[in-house]
């Protein structure tokens, strides 16, 4: 392998079905002070919200998109406030017909915004065709921000964005397509990912029937055909293993960090958010990670180390929530109307000046932590895999295991542990399992999930990952490693061209990358990683092989080998709790 350069404790070579919800807006009159402002303060509820006004957008290509708009009105008298006002935009895919922007704007309406709800291109009562994402939504995008900042009535020239999930992840590509001195002012991408293709189309390799349960929950418009419109190509090709079932053109367009370049170099601040439970957990990191790089014009894969500059510009929320959790209710609203007061009312919150622009909830003790770097620390700690064990020692005699892919029978598990901890410790970051293996057939699924385990032998769990056997080449050049050359996050290409058959009867290795996770570990604690041949059933997204890749893998034998020559293990990103400093903020509920 490659020997990664040094940089700081960090060492990095870098180059360049569940469904997105439409979360249910509740509606709540309670103020929260996000407790890390000083002196600015909320504005009280000061105006009513005015009913729907319908219209259309016609877009550079003639397609007429559906908008709501709710305005600011006089609580005595009803009538439309005088204004003017900044508007905030929302996209929507799901609404039925017309999306009710009251649902998710009130909040903001009534303490002094214009709010704006549109139908995706395709849905509701828009035209044109569905589309998964991309140029087309993005351009769709920056042109009903130049509407609502120079047409809409009432507006004062200024935009955000808000939404979660799908309302969320199309704002980094409206941020990425709007250019330079737009009225777009700030986004606010909640409940969002940071890398399609690996985080929710794919798994390791592997496509997901994502975009097939998503096509499944959209109304569909006027003027769309589900069966022939450009999001119908990537759900047959991703069942049939064409194209889009690889990481290729396609999916590189839509990886987020990829876009972050244009989003910073077009002025776009972003706050972002997601949750340890979420449908890919800690998804918004790789984008955290991504902006702050671009910024400051480094790579834009590395890790953020502690001594590198950072901006309060892009800034990023992960608490211990499911997906859309608490988005709507006091505290998170908050936090976003003080991220929208700062950019587009120039209020002085101090918000943007932050040097920790990364909060972090931390699991386990049950407290936020505000850091620059993610992750914090680049300690890791190597595991090997012994007789039901994992300790710091190699084997040194001939060891395996063997489990067995069925579609028949539920897969079977191998679990090694360690003793239990001396210390705490903090589990911070991804995680590599790297496995010795034989397999009788040319494809391998190699699952593993990363727990804890408490000494009355609760079991929890931390993180997880997949790798389809033939997609298993590395690449050094985006994998994080720590200073002595430690595996952290393995990086694959999962291309058509990197992909390479599994040779039947030879030991062959396998790098697993885990989720990201942050969680403080008590002293007595044990660690454990379960290894399967299929996803159990707690693993984060199910996966749907194609047809040939279920042909290569059916009735195979794989051999975990745990021997001198051929040590299976895993890189375990553990520091010391002390390296995390508990925050004097509130960024959202503990639970």
């Amino acid at each position: 392998m490659k020997k990664p350069r040094a940089r700081d404790r960090f060492s990095i070579v870098s180059g360049a079905s569940a469904a997105l919800l439409l979360v249910a807006a509740g509606r709540t009159t309670a103020t929260a002070l996000p407790a890390h402002t000083v002196n600015w303060q909320p504005p009280a509820a000061t105006y009513t919200v005015s009913t729907p006004v319908h219209t259309t957008v016609t877009m550079d290509d003639g397609v007429k998109i559906a908008v709501e708009v709710v305005y600011p009105t006089d609580p005595d008298t009803g009538a439309r406030a005088s204004g003017p006002f900044p508007v905030l935009l929302t996209q929507n895919p799901y609404g039925a017909q017309r999306s009710d922007p009251a649902a998710g704007g009130t909040y903001f309406v009534r303490r002094g915004y214009i709010y704006v709800a549109s139908a995706v291109r395709g849905t509701g009562d828009s035209g044109g065709q569905v589309d998964w994402f991309g140029g087309r939504q993005g351009k769709d995008g920056a042109d009903l921000v130049d509407w609502a900042a120079h047409t809409l009535s009432g507006s004062n020239g200024k935009v955000g964005l808000d939404g979660c999930s799908y309302l969320g992840v199309n704002q980094w590509f409206t941020a990425a397509a709007v250019g330079r001195h737009s009225a777009l002012k700030a986004i606010t991408p909640f409940c969002t990912d940071s890398d399609f293709y690996d985080d929710l189309t794919a798994d390791g390799g592997i496509p997901t029937s994502f975009v097939a349960g998503i096509a499944q929950a959209e109304p569909r418009g006027p003027e769309d055909d589900p069966a022939t419109d450009p999001q119908s190509v990537t759900i047959a090709q991703q069942a049939s293993g064409g194209s889009r079932s690889y990481n290729d053109v396609y999916w590189q367009a839509l990886d987020v960090q990829k876009l972050m370049p244009r989003i910073v170099d077009n002025g776009i601040p972003a706050l972002s958010e997601a949750g340890w439970n979420d449908l890919f957990p800690g998804g918004n990191l790789g984008a955290y990670t991504a902006a702050q790089n671009a910024y400051f014009h480094r790579p834009l894969t590395d890790p953020v180390s502690s001594d590198e500059a950072v901006t309060g510009r892009y800034q990023a929320i992960v608490g211990p929530w499911t997906h859309g959790e608490h988005v709507n209710e006091a505290t998170l609203q908050a936090i976003r109307l003080e991220w929208f007061d700062t950019w587009l009312k120039n209020a002085p919150t101090g918000m943007a000046s932050t040097s920790t622009p990364l909060h972090l909830f931390e699991n386990g003790a049950d407290t936020w932590v505000d850091s620059a770097a993610w992750p914090l620390s680049a300690d890791a700690r190597t595991y090997y895999l012994g007789d039901g064990s994992l300790t710091t020692d190699k084997p040194t005699a001939p060891g395996s295991d063997t489990l067995t892919w069925s579609t028949a029978t539920a897969a079977n598990t191998l679990t090694y542990t360690t003793a239990p901890l001396s210390k705490a410790a903090l589990l911070d970051g991804p995680t590599d399992v790297t496995l010795y293996a034989d397999s009788t057939t040319p494809e391998t699924e190699l699952t593993a999930k990363l727990s804890i385990v408490a000494p009355d032998g609760t079991v929890t769990k931390q993180a997880d990952g997949i790798l389809l056997g033939s997609q298993r080449a590395l690449d050094t050049r985006e994998s994080w490693y720590d200073g002595d050359s430690t595996l952290l996050k393995p990086s694959h290409p999962f291309t058509q061209a990197a992909q390479r058959p599994v040779t039947p009867g030879k030991t062959t290795r396998y790098d697993i990358s885990l989720l990201s996770n942050f969680t403080r570990i008590p002293a007595g604690y044990r660690i454990q990683v379960s290894i399967n041949s299929q996803p159990p059933a707690d693993f984060h997204s199910p996966v749907a092989p194609t047809p040939q890749e279920l042909a290569n893998l059916a009735g195979g034998v794989y051999t975990i080998i745990r021997s001198p020559q051929a040590a299976s293990f895993i890189n375990l990103p553990l520091t010391t709790p002390s390296s995390a400093t508990p925050s004097q903020d509130d960024w959202g509920p503990s639970s």
